[in-house]
């Protein structure tokens, strides 16, 4: 009974871990002309070449790979079908927290185009703990990567927020959050790069 109890603990414990799905961080990164640069192998298969053609055009690093700073860094990708690719990427080491935006010239469900604006600035001690309450207002780091079940559509924007810290990634996606906290921290990005859009243009 006792080996039972052990192996049915053992068997629980690889089932929650898998539920988080936080990933190892790869001490080094594939060719970033891969698919695998941006994302770890079997991790949004149906979704990780288009991503990673918009996070290339954008200039943006890996943040599921290579040695890192030290920084716990979270980057939120938001591709409208229609709407210009944004991405704005936050990081926070001993010394200070950043913020990079990037802005393309294409649109989200098509082709990215290129960098129409780049922002780069500190981010304010208080303005991080606002994002960082944000992503534990959502659980950011034990929830799913991907709802079950699915919530794509056809058009729409995919809201998508990786994370990495220490030597865990994670990264969650979901389709058109019309509310809730989810859509809440990703509105506390665009806020901290100063993106303004009109709520008819959020989807």
């Amino acid at each position: 009974m006792r080996k039972l109890a052990k192996a049915a603990s053992l068997i629980l414990g690889v089932a929650l871990i898998g539920a988080v799905e936080a990933y190892e961080v790869r001490s080094s990164c594939p060719v970033v002309d891969t698919d695998d640069f941006f994302f770890p192998p079997r991790v949004l298969e149906a979704e990780r070449a288009w991503y990673s053609k918009h996070l290339k055009a954008m200039g943006e690093p890996s943040l599921s790979c290579g040695v890192g700073s030290g920084a716990e860094v979270y980057r939120f990708v938001w591709l409208r079908t229609f709407g210009r690719p944004i991405a704005v990427r936050v990081s926070r080491s001993d010394r200070a927290a950043t913020l990079v935006a990037v802005e393309l010239t294409g649109a989200g469900g098509y082709e990215p185009g290129s960098i129409s604006k780049r922002i780069a600035k500190k981010v304010a001690a208080t303005e991080w703990d606002k994002l960082a309450a944000a992503l534990g207002g959502v659980d950011f780091w034990r929830m799913p990567t991907k709802p079950s079940p699915p919530d794509d559509g056809l058009d729409g924007a995919q809201w998508i927020i990786e994370g990495r810290r220490n030597s865990t990634y994670h990264v969650v996606d979901r389709w058109s959050p019309r509310g809730g906290p989810y859509r809440d921290a990703g509105l506390v990005f665009l806020k901290l790069a100063g993106v303004s859009v009109p709520d008819q243009d959020l989807y």
